[in-house]
Protein backbone atom coordinates (compact mmCIF):
# COMPACT_ATOMS: atom_id res chain seq x y z
CA UNK A 1 0.00 0.00 0.00
CA UNK A 2 1.05 3.77 -0.98
CA UNK A 3 2.06 5.98 1.83
CA UNK A 4 -0.31 8.65 2.00
CA UNK A 5 -0.16 12.49 3.01
CA UNK A 6 -2.20 13.50 5.88
CA UNK A 7 -2.80 17.59 6.02
CA UNK A 8 -3.01 18.28 10.28
CA UNK A 9 -4.13 21.47 11.76
CA UNK A 10 -2.74 22.58 14.94
CA UNK A 11 -4.30 25.05 16.83
CA UNK A 12 -1.90 26.77 19.36
CA UNK A 13 -2.98 28.88 22.37
CA UNK A 14 -1.59 32.42 22.64
CA UNK A 15 -0.98 33.33 26.47
CA UNK A 16 -1.17 36.94 28.28
CA UNK A 17 2.29 36.05 29.21
CA UNK A 18 3.78 35.48 26.08
CA UNK A 19 2.62 39.45 25.28
CA UNK A 20 4.07 40.44 28.57
CA UNK A 21 7.22 39.26 27.34
CA UNK A 22 7.46 36.61 30.36
CA UNK A 23 8.41 33.10 29.72
CA UNK A 24 6.08 30.57 29.24
CA UNK A 25 6.18 27.38 31.38
CA UNK A 26 7.65 24.53 29.04
CA UNK A 27 4.27 22.84 29.33
CA UNK A 28 2.48 25.26 27.65
CA UNK A 29 5.24 25.65 24.44
CA UNK A 30 3.78 23.67 20.83
CA UNK A 31 5.70 20.38 20.29
CA UNK A 32 7.37 19.20 17.52
CA UNK A 33 6.77 15.31 18.16
CA UNK A 34 2.64 15.76 17.19
CA UNK A 35 4.29 15.76 13.60
CA UNK A 36 3.67 12.40 12.15
CA UNK A 37 6.58 10.65 9.90
CA UNK A 38 5.44 10.41 5.81
CA UNK A 39 7.25 7.34 4.31
CA UNK A 40 8.16 8.12 0.67
CA UNK A 41 6.00 7.17 -2.68
CA UNK A 42 7.80 3.90 -4.29
CA UNK A 43 6.61 1.26 -7.21
CA UNK A 44 8.07 -1.29 -9.69
CA UNK A 45 10.02 -0.15 -13.09
CA UNK A 46 9.35 -3.67 -15.28
CA UNK A 47 12.43 -3.55 -17.94
CA UNK A 48 11.32 -5.42 -21.10
CA UNK A 49 13.11 -6.43 -24.41
CA UNK A 50 11.30 -7.22 -27.62
CA UNK A 51 13.95 -8.92 -30.05
CA UNK A 52 13.57 -9.95 -33.52
CA UNK A 53 15.56 -11.33 -36.44
CA UNK A 54 18.40 -13.60 -36.88
CA UNK A 55 21.29 -15.31 -35.01
CA UNK A 56 19.68 -13.23 -31.50
CA UNK A 57 21.61 -13.14 -28.63
CA UNK A 58 21.50 -16.35 -26.76
CA UNK A 59 23.08 -14.27 -23.44
CA UNK A 60 20.59 -11.63 -22.85
CA UNK A 61 20.80 -8.49 -21.71
CA UNK A 62 22.14 -6.00 -18.88
CA UNK A 63 19.62 -3.72 -17.70
CA UNK A 64 20.59 -0.84 -15.44
CA UNK A 65 18.48 1.60 -13.54
CA UNK A 66 19.96 5.21 -12.61
CA UNK A 67 23.43 3.60 -13.72
CA UNK A 68 23.48 2.51 -10.26
CA UNK A 69 21.33 -0.92 -9.92
CA UNK A 70 21.94 -3.69 -12.95
CA UNK A 71 19.30 -6.65 -13.41
CA UNK A 72 19.90 -9.17 -16.15
CA UNK A 73 17.33 -9.46 -18.63
CA UNK A 74 16.36 -12.16 -21.79
CA UNK A 75 16.40 -11.80 -25.05
CA UNK A 76 12.46 -12.01 -25.18
CA UNK A 77 11.56 -11.16 -21.57
CA UNK A 78 11.29 -8.97 -18.82
CA UNK A 79 12.88 -8.13 -15.10
CA UNK A 80 11.15 -5.93 -12.41
CA UNK A 81 12.85 -3.14 -10.51
CA UNK A 82 10.66 -3.01 -7.06
CA UNK A 83 10.68 -0.46 -4.57
CA UNK A 84 11.51 2.42 -6.78
CA UNK A 85 10.72 6.11 -5.97
CA UNK A 86 8.11 7.95 -7.93
CA UNK A 87 9.44 10.38 -10.32
CA UNK A 88 11.98 10.63 -13.33
CA UNK A 89 14.06 7.31 -13.65
CA UNK A 90 16.79 6.49 -16.60
CA UNK A 91 17.07 2.74 -18.05
CA UNK A 92 20.23 1.55 -19.87
CA UNK A 93 20.37 -1.67 -21.99
CA UNK A 94 23.45 -3.39 -22.19
CA UNK A 95 25.24 -6.35 -23.44
CA UNK A 96 23.37 -6.44 -26.84
CA UNK A 97 25.62 -8.06 -29.13
CA UNK A 98 27.19 -6.69 -32.47
CA UNK A 99 24.69 -8.18 -34.75
CA UNK A 100 22.07 -6.79 -32.71
CA UNK A 101 20.73 -2.87 -33.20
CA UNK A 102 18.85 -1.31 -30.31
CA UNK A 103 15.75 0.70 -32.32
CA UNK A 104 14.41 2.57 -29.08
CA UNK A 105 16.09 4.98 -26.97
CA UNK A 106 18.96 3.80 -24.96
CA UNK A 107 19.05 4.97 -22.34
CA UNK A 108 15.39 5.24 -22.09
CA UNK A 109 13.65 8.08 -19.77
CA UNK A 110 10.95 6.23 -17.83
CA UNK A 111 8.48 8.21 -15.20
CA UNK A 112 7.58 6.16 -12.57
CA UNK A 113 3.97 7.59 -11.24
CA UNK A 114 1.87 4.61 -9.46
CA UNK A 115 2.21 1.44 -8.51
CA UNK A 116 4.33 0.57 -11.80
CA UNK A 117 5.74 1.15 -15.53
CA UNK A 118 7.20 -0.50 -18.21
CA UNK A 119 9.77 0.33 -20.06
CA UNK A 120 10.33 -1.51 -23.15
CA UNK A 121 13.30 -2.11 -25.60
CA UNK A 122 12.92 -3.26 -29.00
CA UNK A 123 15.68 -4.61 -30.73
CA UNK A 124 16.66 -6.13 -33.55
CA UNK A 125 19.54 -8.81 -34.78
CA UNK A 126 20.61 -9.40 -38.18
CA UNK A 127 21.83 -12.72 -39.10
CA UNK A 128 25.62 -13.61 -38.90
CA UNK A 129 25.47 -17.41 -39.47
CA UNK A 130 24.34 -20.15 -41.98
CA UNK A 131 22.92 -23.67 -41.63
CA UNK A 132 23.64 -26.53 -43.71
CA UNK A 133 20.65 -29.25 -44.90
CA UNK A 134 22.27 -32.88 -44.98
CA UNK A 135 20.27 -35.62 -47.00
CA UNK A 136 20.77 -39.08 -47.91
CA UNK A 137 19.21 -41.41 -50.90
CA UNK A 138 20.44 -45.02 -50.35
CA UNK A 139 19.64 -47.56 -52.79
CA UNK A 140 19.84 -51.29 -53.90
CA UNK A 141 20.06 -54.26 -51.72
CA UNK A 142 20.06 -55.38 -47.80
CA UNK A 143 20.32 -51.47 -46.76
CA UNK A 144 21.68 -50.70 -43.65
CA UNK A 145 19.23 -50.74 -40.87
CA UNK A 146 20.77 -48.23 -38.43
CA UNK A 147 21.31 -45.49 -40.74
CA UNK A 148 24.59 -43.25 -40.38
CA UNK A 149 26.28 -40.09 -38.50
CA UNK A 150 26.47 -36.81 -40.01
CA UNK A 151 29.70 -34.85 -39.05
CA UNK A 152 30.47 -31.53 -39.43
CA UNK A 153 33.99 -30.12 -39.26
CA UNK A 154 34.85 -33.15 -37.18
CA UNK A 155 32.71 -32.04 -33.76
CA UNK A 156 29.22 -31.41 -34.68
CA UNK A 157 27.06 -34.88 -35.10
CA UNK A 158 23.78 -35.74 -35.95
CA UNK A 159 22.15 -39.24 -36.73
CA UNK A 160 20.80 -39.83 -39.50
CA UNK A 161 18.45 -42.41 -41.03
CA UNK A 162 19.30 -44.30 -44.94
CA UNK A 163 16.77 -41.84 -46.81
CA UNK A 164 16.24 -38.64 -44.38
CA UNK A 165 17.42 -35.42 -43.68
CA UNK A 166 19.22 -33.37 -40.81
CA UNK A 167 19.59 -30.02 -40.54
CA UNK A 168 22.90 -27.55 -38.42
CA UNK A 169 22.45 -24.19 -37.75
CA UNK A 170 24.37 -21.64 -36.48
CA UNK A 171 27.57 -22.56 -38.47
CA UNK A 172 29.86 -19.73 -39.59
CA UNK A 173 30.02 -18.10 -42.98
CA UNK A 174 32.88 -20.06 -44.85
CA UNK A 175 34.05 -23.51 -46.14
CA UNK A 176 33.10 -26.58 -43.71
CA UNK A 177 33.83 -30.56 -43.70
CA UNK A 178 30.83 -32.77 -44.12
CA UNK A 179 31.42 -36.65 -43.89
CA UNK A 180 28.81 -39.17 -43.31
CA UNK A 181 30.02 -41.87 -41.01
CA UNK A 182 28.72 -45.76 -40.10
CA UNK A 183 28.11 -46.89 -43.64
CA UNK A 184 27.64 -50.61 -43.83
CA UNK A 185 30.16 -52.67 -45.73
CA UNK A 186 27.95 -53.36 -48.22
CA UNK A 187 27.42 -49.90 -49.33
CA UNK A 188 29.38 -47.16 -50.83
CA UNK A 189 29.29 -43.34 -50.88
CA UNK A 190 30.85 -40.71 -53.44
CA UNK A 191 32.96 -37.51 -52.00
CA UNK A 192 33.39 -38.30 -48.05
CA UNK A 193 34.59 -36.26 -47.31
CA UNK A 194 33.04 -33.60 -48.98
CA UNK A 195 33.46 -29.42 -48.43
CA UNK A 196 30.53 -27.31 -48.72
CA UNK A 197 30.13 -23.36 -48.22
CA UNK A 198 27.50 -21.82 -46.07
CA UNK A 199 26.45 -17.94 -46.42
CA UNK A 200 25.08 -15.96 -43.74
CA UNK A 201 21.30 -16.33 -43.72
CA UNK A 202 21.30 -18.93 -45.96
CA UNK A 203 20.35 -23.02 -45.91
CA UNK A 204 23.03 -24.80 -47.78
CA UNK A 205 21.71 -27.99 -48.84
CA UNK A 206 24.30 -31.62 -50.13
CA UNK A 207 23.38 -34.91 -50.64
CA UNK A 208 25.28 -38.36 -49.73
CA UNK A 209 23.96 -40.90 -52.41
CA UNK A 210 24.71 -44.41 -51.01
CA UNK A 211 25.03 -47.27 -53.27
CA UNK A 212 23.76 -50.87 -51.11
CA UNK A 213 25.31 -54.63 -52.70
CA UNK A 214 22.92 -57.30 -51.51
CA UNK A 215 24.44 -59.04 -49.30
CA UNK A 216 21.44 -62.05 -49.07
CA UNK A 217 20.60 -64.44 -51.20
CA UNK A 218 17.43 -67.55 -51.38
CA UNK A 219 17.16 -71.02 -51.21
CA UNK A 220 14.69 -73.23 -53.46
CA UNK A 221 13.99 -76.66 -52.17
CA UNK A 222 12.35 -79.11 -54.03
CA UNK A 223 11.00 -82.49 -53.15
CA UNK A 224 9.94 -85.38 -55.66
CA UNK A 225 8.03 -88.62 -54.36
CA UNK A 226 7.57 -91.64 -56.06
CA UNK A 227 6.07 -94.92 -55.02
CA UNK A 228 2.65 -96.29 -52.97
CA UNK A 229 1.06 -94.39 -49.92
CA UNK A 230 2.77 -91.25 -50.16
CA UNK A 231 3.24 -89.65 -47.16
CA UNK A 232 0.13 -87.69 -46.54
CA UNK A 233 0.83 -84.71 -43.85
CA UNK A 234 4.58 -84.07 -46.18
CA UNK A 235 8.10 -83.32 -44.58
CA UNK A 236 10.04 -80.80 -42.66
CA UNK A 237 13.34 -79.09 -44.09
CA UNK A 238 15.40 -77.69 -42.11
CA UNK A 239 18.18 -74.89 -43.06
CA UNK A 240 21.61 -74.27 -41.12
CA UNK A 241 24.01 -71.84 -41.47
CA UNK A 242 25.60 -68.83 -40.19
CA UNK A 243 21.87 -67.55 -40.00
CA UNK A 244 21.25 -70.00 -37.88
CA UNK A 245 18.54 -72.76 -37.81
CA UNK A 246 15.23 -72.59 -39.40
CA UNK A 247 12.49 -74.89 -41.01
CA UNK A 248 9.35 -75.12 -43.34
CA UNK A 249 7.00 -77.49 -43.81
CA UNK A 250 6.21 -78.83 -47.70
CA UNK A 251 4.44 -81.36 -49.62
CA UNK A 252 5.68 -84.83 -50.83
CA UNK A 253 5.83 -83.32 -53.99
CA UNK A 254 6.02 -79.43 -53.88
CA UNK A 255 8.80 -76.92 -52.69
CA UNK A 256 9.45 -74.00 -50.07
CA UNK A 257 12.09 -70.99 -50.59
CA UNK A 258 14.01 -69.19 -47.70
CA UNK A 259 14.24 -65.81 -48.88
CA UNK A 260 16.64 -63.23 -47.52
CA UNK A 261 19.41 -65.25 -45.99
CA UNK A 262 23.04 -64.22 -45.72
CA UNK A 263 25.08 -65.65 -48.38
CA UNK A 264 27.32 -68.11 -47.23
CA UNK A 265 26.94 -72.42 -47.15
CA UNK A 266 24.45 -73.64 -45.71
CA UNK A 267 23.27 -77.72 -44.77
CA UNK A 268 19.30 -78.69 -45.73
CA UNK A 269 17.77 -81.89 -44.15
CA UNK A 270 14.93 -83.62 -45.07
CA UNK A 271 13.31 -84.96 -41.70
CA UNK A 272 9.90 -86.10 -41.19
CA UNK A 273 9.18 -88.71 -44.20
CA UNK A 274 6.87 -91.66 -43.23
CA UNK A 275 8.12 -95.34 -41.95
CA UNK A 276 7.26 -96.74 -45.50
CA UNK A 277 9.40 -93.87 -47.48
CA UNK A 278 13.03 -93.46 -47.54
CA UNK A 279 14.97 -90.48 -48.71
CA UNK A 280 17.21 -91.88 -51.78
CA UNK A 281 18.95 -88.69 -52.17
CA UNK A 282 21.71 -87.21 -50.35
CA UNK A 283 20.41 -85.93 -47.09
CA UNK A 284 21.92 -83.87 -45.44
CA UNK A 285 22.74 -81.85 -48.74
CA UNK A 286 25.03 -78.71 -48.97
CA UNK A 287 23.53 -75.73 -50.63
CA UNK A 288 25.99 -72.58 -50.75
CA UNK A 289 23.84 -69.13 -51.55
CA UNK A 290 25.44 -66.61 -53.60
CA UNK A 291 24.98 -63.03 -52.82
CA UNK A 292 21.91 -61.75 -54.90
CA UNK A 293 21.21 -65.09 -55.85
CA UNK A 294 19.51 -68.20 -55.50
CA UNK A 295 20.45 -71.93 -54.75
CA UNK A 296 18.68 -75.08 -55.60
CA UNK A 297 18.40 -78.56 -53.67
CA UNK A 298 15.77 -81.43 -54.66
CA UNK A 299 15.44 -84.70 -52.27
CA UNK A 300 13.83 -87.72 -53.92
CA UNK A 301 11.55 -89.88 -52.02
CA UNK A 302 10.78 -93.61 -52.29
CA UNK A 303 7.75 -95.45 -51.09
CA UNK A 304 6.58 -98.46 -50.46
CA UNK A 305 3.31 -99.59 -50.64
CA UNK A 306 1.76 -100.31 -46.97
CA UNK A 307 -1.06 -102.23 -48.35
CA UNK A 308 -1.10 -105.62 -49.87
CA UNK A 309 -3.91 -105.26 -52.23
CA UNK A 310 -4.71 -103.34 -55.47
CA UNK A 311 -6.97 -102.74 -58.18
CA UNK A 312 -7.29 -105.05 -61.34
CA UNK A 313 -9.22 -103.61 -64.54
CA UNK A 314 -10.51 -104.97 -67.51
CA UNK A 315 -11.85 -103.07 -70.31
CA UNK A 316 -13.21 -104.29 -73.68
CA UNK A 317 -13.26 -101.84 -76.91
CA UNK A 318 -15.04 -103.39 -79.55
CA UNK A 319 -15.31 -102.03 -82.88
CA UNK A 320 -16.40 -102.90 -86.43
CA UNK A 321 -19.75 -105.00 -88.02
CA UNK A 322 -21.77 -107.73 -85.97
CA UNK A 323 -20.05 -107.01 -82.55
CA UNK A 324 -21.69 -109.70 -80.40
CA UNK A 325 -22.89 -108.46 -76.86
CA UNK A 326 -20.13 -109.28 -74.87
CA UNK A 327 -17.90 -112.21 -73.65
CA UNK A 328 -16.61 -114.24 -71.10
CA UNK A 329 -13.15 -112.34 -68.68
CA UNK A 330 -11.20 -115.18 -67.45
CA UNK A 331 -8.93 -114.41 -64.39
CA UNK A 332 -5.87 -116.67 -62.77
CA UNK A 333 -3.40 -115.54 -60.36
CA UNK A 334 -3.01 -114.95 -56.80
CA UNK A 335 -6.57 -114.18 -55.53
CA UNK A 336 -7.97 -116.71 -58.05
CA UNK A 337 -5.40 -119.69 -58.30
CA UNK A 338 -8.13 -122.39 -60.37
CA UNK A 339 -8.76 -119.45 -62.26
CA UNK A 340 -12.51 -117.64 -62.02
CA UNK A 341 -14.52 -116.29 -65.36
CA UNK A 342 -17.28 -113.54 -65.36
CA UNK A 343 -19.12 -111.81 -68.36
CA UNK A 344 -17.75 -108.99 -69.81
CA UNK A 345 -19.78 -106.58 -72.24
CA UNK A 346 -18.18 -105.87 -75.67
CA UNK A 347 -17.19 -102.45 -74.64
CA UNK A 348 -17.36 -102.51 -70.80
CA UNK A 349 -15.09 -102.17 -67.52
CA UNK A 350 -14.69 -104.86 -64.93
CA UNK A 351 -12.69 -104.31 -62.15
CA UNK A 352 -11.71 -106.33 -58.69
CA UNK A 353 -9.97 -105.76 -55.83
CA UNK A 354 -7.31 -108.54 -55.62
CA UNK A 355 -3.66 -109.70 -54.38
CA UNK A 356 -0.71 -107.30 -55.69
CA UNK A 357 0.96 -109.87 -57.90
CA UNK A 358 0.56 -110.89 -61.83
CA UNK A 359 -2.32 -112.23 -63.07
CA UNK A 360 -3.16 -114.00 -66.69
CA UNK A 361 -6.16 -112.53 -68.10
CA UNK A 362 -7.86 -113.85 -71.14
CA UNK A 363 -11.18 -113.03 -72.95
CA UNK A 364 -13.27 -116.15 -74.19
CA UNK A 365 -16.27 -116.29 -76.64
CA UNK A 366 -15.12 -114.21 -79.27
CA UNK A 367 -17.21 -114.83 -82.52
CA UNK A 368 -15.45 -116.16 -85.77
CA UNK A 369 -15.95 -112.60 -87.25
CA UNK A 370 -13.91 -110.59 -84.21
CA UNK A 371 -10.43 -110.47 -83.88
CA UNK A 372 -8.62 -109.73 -80.39
CA UNK A 373 -5.79 -107.10 -80.87
CA UNK A 374 -2.00 -108.25 -79.17
CA UNK A 375 -1.85 -111.20 -77.05
CA UNK A 376 -4.42 -113.51 -75.33
CA UNK A 377 -4.42 -114.46 -73.30
CA UNK A 378 -1.57 -111.51 -71.46
CA UNK A 379 -0.11 -110.61 -68.13
CA UNK A 380 -1.05 -107.76 -66.06
CA UNK A 381 0.81 -106.64 -62.84
CA UNK A 382 -1.39 -105.05 -60.33
CA UNK A 383 1.11 -103.02 -57.75
CA UNK A 384 -0.15 -103.00 -54.27
CA UNK A 385 -2.09 -99.66 -53.35
CA UNK A 386 -2.30 -98.86 -56.96
CA UNK A 387 -4.19 -100.20 -60.09
CA UNK A 388 -3.08 -102.48 -62.86
CA UNK A 389 -5.19 -102.20 -66.06
CA UNK A 390 -5.92 -103.40 -69.71
CA UNK A 391 -7.55 -103.19 -72.29
CA UNK A 392 -8.34 -105.97 -75.27
CA UNK A 393 -9.34 -104.01 -78.36
CA UNK A 394 -11.76 -106.09 -80.42
CA UNK A 395 -12.25 -105.50 -84.43
CA UNK A 396 -15.17 -107.22 -86.12
CA UNK A 397 -16.00 -107.57 -90.09
CA UNK A 398 -18.65 -108.87 -92.25
CA UNK A 399 -21.54 -110.59 -90.90
CA UNK A 400 -21.66 -112.89 -87.62
CA UNK A 401 -22.29 -116.47 -88.54
CA UNK A 402 -25.28 -118.25 -87.44
CA UNK A 403 -25.20 -119.81 -83.52
CA UNK A 404 -24.83 -123.59 -83.90
CA UNK A 405 -24.02 -125.77 -80.60
CA UNK A 406 -26.16 -127.17 -77.64
CA UNK A 407 -25.59 -127.84 -74.53
CA UNK A 408 -28.02 -130.26 -72.10
CA UNK A 409 -27.44 -131.29 -68.08
CA UNK A 410 -29.10 -132.91 -65.34
CA UNK A 411 -27.14 -133.37 -61.86
CA UNK A 412 -25.93 -132.41 -58.75
CA UNK A 413 -22.88 -131.12 -57.41
CA UNK A 414 -21.76 -132.63 -53.93
CA UNK A 415 -22.78 -135.73 -52.71
CA UNK A 416 -25.19 -135.07 -49.95
CA UNK A 417 -28.90 -135.98 -50.35
CA UNK A 418 -30.83 -133.10 -52.40
CA UNK A 419 -32.05 -131.64 -48.68
CA UNK A 420 -32.32 -128.53 -46.84
CA UNK A 421 -29.50 -127.23 -45.16
CA UNK A 422 -27.12 -129.71 -46.93
CA UNK A 423 -24.08 -128.75 -49.24
CA UNK A 424 -25.75 -129.74 -52.54
CA UNK A 425 -26.27 -127.99 -55.91
CA UNK A 426 -28.99 -129.60 -58.29
CA UNK A 427 -29.26 -128.49 -62.16
CA UNK A 428 -31.13 -129.27 -65.20
CA UNK A 429 -31.17 -127.27 -68.23
CA UNK A 430 -31.15 -127.06 -72.09
CA UNK A 431 -29.44 -124.29 -73.60
CA UNK A 432 -28.41 -124.13 -77.13
CA UNK A 433 -26.54 -121.24 -79.86
CA UNK A 434 -29.68 -119.38 -80.74
CA UNK A 435 -29.87 -118.09 -77.30
CA UNK A 436 -33.40 -120.59 -76.91
CA UNK A 437 -33.89 -123.07 -74.03
CA UNK A 438 -34.27 -123.46 -70.30
CA UNK A 439 -32.38 -123.48 -67.06
CA UNK A 440 -33.08 -124.60 -63.46
CA UNK A 441 -30.44 -124.44 -60.65
CA UNK A 442 -31.26 -125.04 -56.96
CA UNK A 443 -28.94 -124.55 -53.69
CA UNK A 444 -29.94 -126.53 -50.91
CA UNK A 445 -27.31 -124.83 -48.41
CA UNK A 446 -28.81 -121.45 -49.44
CA UNK A 447 -31.96 -121.51 -47.03
CA UNK A 448 -34.10 -118.13 -47.20
CA UNK A 449 -36.44 -117.78 -45.04
CA UNK A 450 -39.39 -120.43 -44.41
CA UNK A 451 -36.98 -122.93 -45.08
CA UNK A 452 -36.90 -122.44 -49.18
CA UNK A 453 -33.59 -123.31 -50.81
CA UNK A 454 -32.20 -120.88 -53.04
CA UNK A 455 -33.26 -121.03 -56.81
CA UNK A 456 -32.59 -119.63 -59.81
CA UNK A 457 -34.66 -120.24 -63.02
CA UNK A 458 -34.60 -118.73 -66.94
CA UNK A 459 -37.40 -119.78 -69.20
CA UNK A 460 -38.55 -117.27 -71.87
CA UNK A 461 -41.28 -119.02 -72.87
CA UNK A 462 -43.01 -119.39 -69.11
CA UNK A 463 -41.63 -115.80 -67.85
CA UNK A 464 -40.55 -113.24 -70.56
CA UNK A 465 -38.45 -111.26 -67.79
CA UNK A 466 -36.01 -114.16 -68.11
CA UNK A 467 -34.01 -114.42 -71.36
CA UNK A 468 -30.83 -116.61 -72.90
CA UNK A 469 -28.26 -112.96 -73.85
CA UNK A 470 -25.25 -115.44 -74.74
CA UNK A 471 -23.83 -118.54 -75.76
CA UNK A 472 -20.25 -119.08 -76.32
CA UNK A 473 -19.14 -122.71 -77.64
CA UNK A 474 -16.16 -122.66 -75.44
CA UNK A 475 -14.52 -122.00 -71.86
CA UNK A 476 -11.47 -121.87 -70.55
CA UNK A 477 -12.33 -123.46 -67.31
CA UNK A 478 -12.57 -126.77 -69.21
CA UNK A 479 -9.00 -128.47 -68.99
CA UNK A 480 -10.13 -129.12 -72.86
CA UNK A 481 -11.97 -125.32 -73.76
CA UNK A 482 -13.76 -127.04 -76.81
CA UNK A 483 -15.41 -129.25 -74.84
CA UNK A 484 -16.87 -126.78 -72.29
CA UNK A 485 -19.99 -124.01 -72.75
CA UNK A 486 -20.72 -120.60 -71.46
CA UNK A 487 -24.21 -119.00 -71.20
CA UNK A 488 -24.93 -115.56 -70.25
CA UNK A 489 -28.61 -115.31 -69.20
CA UNK A 490 -30.83 -113.08 -66.33
CA UNK A 491 -32.81 -115.42 -64.70
CA UNK A 492 -35.72 -115.13 -61.43
CA UNK A 493 -34.65 -116.06 -58.19
CA UNK A 494 -36.86 -117.65 -55.60
CA UNK A 495 -37.39 -114.32 -53.80
CA UNK A 496 -39.03 -112.78 -57.31
CA UNK A 497 -35.76 -110.61 -58.46
CA UNK A 498 -34.35 -111.17 -61.61
CA UNK A 499 -30.22 -111.22 -61.55
CA UNK A 500 -27.99 -111.80 -64.20
CA UNK A 501 -25.68 -114.33 -64.32
CA UNK A 502 -22.57 -116.29 -66.26
CA UNK A 503 -22.70 -120.37 -66.75
CA UNK A 504 -19.88 -122.74 -67.35
CA UNK A 505 -20.33 -125.81 -67.72
CA UNK A 506 -17.74 -128.76 -69.45
CA UNK A 507 -18.56 -131.87 -70.82
CA UNK A 508 -15.02 -133.74 -69.78
CA UNK A 509 -16.30 -137.67 -69.67
CA UNK A 510 -19.43 -139.65 -69.81
CA UNK A 511 -22.46 -139.85 -67.29
CA UNK A 512 -21.88 -140.39 -63.58
CA UNK A 513 -18.25 -140.34 -64.16
CA UNK A 514 -17.15 -137.05 -61.80
CA UNK A 515 -15.58 -135.74 -64.54
CA UNK A 516 -18.03 -132.95 -65.96
CA UNK A 517 -17.53 -129.27 -64.26
CA UNK A 518 -20.76 -127.43 -63.52
CA UNK A 519 -20.35 -123.36 -62.28
CA UNK A 520 -22.80 -120.77 -62.17
CA UNK A 521 -21.81 -116.82 -61.01
CA UNK A 522 -24.06 -113.85 -60.17
CA UNK A 523 -22.18 -110.90 -59.97
CA UNK A 524 -24.28 -108.57 -58.56
CA UNK A 525 -24.63 -111.10 -55.45
CA UNK A 526 -20.77 -112.03 -55.18
CA UNK A 527 -22.18 -115.96 -55.13
CA UNK A 528 -20.97 -118.78 -57.13
CA UNK A 529 -21.59 -122.19 -56.92
CA UNK A 530 -19.10 -124.64 -58.53
CA UNK A 531 -17.62 -127.97 -59.03
CA UNK A 532 -17.55 -131.57 -60.22
CA UNK A 533 -20.57 -133.23 -61.07
CA UNK A 534 -20.63 -136.30 -58.28
CA UNK A 535 -24.06 -137.64 -60.66
CA UNK A 536 -25.72 -136.71 -63.53
CA UNK A 537 -24.45 -135.67 -66.84
CA UNK A 538 -23.36 -132.60 -68.80
CA UNK A 539 -23.38 -133.37 -73.05
CA UNK A 540 -22.47 -130.99 -75.08
CA UNK A 541 -23.17 -131.21 -79.00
Amino acid sequence: MRARRILLQFVVPVTVGWALGCENPASTRPSTDLLPSLPPLTGDIIVAANTDGSDLDPNGYTATLDLTKSQSLPTNGSTTFSGVLEGAHVVQLSGVASNCTVNTKNPLPVTLVGSSTTATFSVTCTATTGSLKVTTNTTGSDLDPDGYTVVVDGSQSKAIGINTSVTFSGLSPGDHSVQLNGIAQNCTVSSNPRTVSITVGNTTATTFSVSCAPTTGSLAVTTNTTGSNLDPDGYTVTVSGSAGTTSKTMATNGNVSFANIPAGSYQVTLSGAAANCTVTSANPQTANVPSGGTATTSFTVSCAATTTTGTLSVTTATTGQSQPTGYTLNVTGPSFPTGASEPIGANATVTATVTAGDYQVSLSGVPSNCTVSGSNPRTVTVPAGGTGPTTFSVSCTGTQPPPTGRVTGRGQVGTAAPQVGNDAVTFDFDLRADLTGRFTGTDYADVHPGGVPATLTTDPVADPATSIIAFRPSSSVCSDPSRGVEVDATGREDTGGIVAYTLAVCDNGPADSGMDFFSVFIPAEGFRRSGQVASGDIVKS
